[in-house]
C-alpha cells in the first residue's frame, strides 16, 4: 500500500516547495513530520509536497515536483525496533530496473501456473527453482516478491497434493498385487517359501511401507518379507528398504541386519529391531537396485540354511 500511495504521488506530478524558517514556526505547522529524537537546526528547512500530501523538515529533497521520480519501487523493508519499520525505496532509472526485473520474474510464475502436474513430473522442483531465483534477485519490489512468493507456494502446494494423489493410487496397486502374489503361492502350496524378497513401487514413503506390512502379516504371518521401493522408478535416486520378520524366524533372520546387508551396495543406512526394520540410500543405479534385491534374497536365504 506504500509503494502505491507513493507511486501515485509521483504520477500526480504535484509541485515541491521548501522554505527555511525558525525552529519554532516550523515545529508549529500543521501536520509537520520529523524524525523523533533528531536535533534540528535553528532555522530549519522545510519541504513540503502539494498541498496537503506532505510537510516535514528535509534538507535532502532537490526535486521542483513529484514527476521528476519517474518512479518508485520499495525494495526492502525491515524491523528497526518493536512497532518501528524502515523501509528502502529507488527512483528513477534505478526503479524501472527493478519494475522490468518484476515483470520478468512475474511471466515467469504466470507460466509455472498454467503448468499441468500430470505432464510436469518435477513440478514442485520447478517451483522450488523458481523460488530461489526469486530469492535471490534482490532488487525486486518487496511487495511483488510477498505476492509472487505466495503464488509460487501455491503451486508447490499444488504439485504436493498431486503426488499424493499419485502415491495413493499406486499403494493401493501395490496392495491389490502383493495380496494376489501371496494367495497365489498359498494356493500353489508354496508353504515353505518363508522369505519373499519384492519391489514395491510406493516411492520411499514410511508410512506406506507400514500398509504393506500390515497386509503381509495378515496373509502371511509366518513369512520374512521385505519391500524395495524408488522414490522416482528408474531415476537413480533415492531407495527405501523394508523388513518385517515373525517370531519364528528371527533367530535366523534379523530385520535390521537384513536391511543394511540389502542397502550396503548402494551405501545406505538402516536400523530398526530384529522384528522390524527399515532403511535408506540416497542414490541407487538400476544395476546397484538389481543387485540389492539379489544380495537381499540370497542373505535371507542362506541365513536359514545355516539354521537349519
Amino acid at each position: 500500500q506504500v509503494e502505491e500511495i507513493c507511486q501515485q504521488v509521483v504520477q500526480d506530478d504535484l509541485e515541491i516547495t521548501a522554505q527555511v524558517m525558525p525552529l519554532n514556526e516550523a515545529q508549529a505547522l500543521d501536520g509537520v513530520r520529523a524524525v523523533f529524537g533528531e536535533v534540528y537546526p535553528d532555522p530549519v528547512r522545510v519541504v513540503q509536497i502539494g498541498t496537503d500530501t506532505s510537510i516535514e523538515f528535509c534538507g535532502g529533497t532537490h526535486m521542483s515536483r513529484t514527476s521528476e521520480a519517474q518512479q518508485f519501487v520499495l525494495v526492502e523493508e525491515t524491523a528497526v525496533a518493536k512497532g518501528v519499520r524502515r523501509i528502502t525505496a529507488v527512483t528513477g532509472d534505478v526503479a524501472a530496473q527493478a519494475q522490468a526485473a518484476g515483470q520478468a520474474q512475474q511471466a515467469k510464475i504466470e507460466e509455472a501456473e498454467s503448468w499441468d502436474p500430470n505432464e510436469t513430473p518435477d513440478l514442485d522442483k520447478k517451483a522450488g527453482g523458481l523460488r530461489k531465483e526469486l530469492d535471490d534477485d534482490a532488487f525486486l519490489s518487496a511487495p511483488l516478491k510477498a505476492e509472487l512468493r505466495a503464488r509460487i507456494d501455491a503451486i508447490q502446494k499444488k504439485a504436493v497434493e498431486y503426488k499424493k494423489q499419485q502415491l495413493a493410487g499406486r499403494v493401493d496397486r501395490v496392495l491389490n498385487e502383493l495380496e494376489a502374489k501371496i494367495i497365489e503361492e498359498q494356493a500353489n502350496n508354496d508353504s515353505d517359501n518363508k522369505v519373499m524378497v519384492l519391489p514395491v513401487d510406493i516411492g520411499a514413503d514410511s508410512k506406506a511401507s507400514q500398509k504393506v506390512i500390515k497386509l503381509v502379516q495378515k496373509l502371511a504371518p509366518g513369512m520374512a518379507f521385505m519391500g524395495i521401493s524408488e522414490e522416482e522408478e528408474g531415476s537413480g535416486g533415492k531407495v527405501l528398504a523394508f523388513a518385517l520378520v515373525p517370531d519364528a524366524l528371527v533367530e535366523s533372520i534379523k530385520a535390521d541386519a537384513w536391511v543394511r546387508k540389502a542397502l550396503e551396495g548402494c551405501g545406505g543406512r538402516g536400523g530398526g529391531k530384529p522384528n522390524s526394520a527399515q532403511g535408506q540410500a540416497k542414490e541407487c543405479t538400476a544395476e546397484q537396485l538389481e543387485q540389492l534385491i539379489k544380495d537381499a534374497a540370497a542373505f535371507a536365504e542362506t541365513a536359514l540354511l545355516q539354521e537349519s
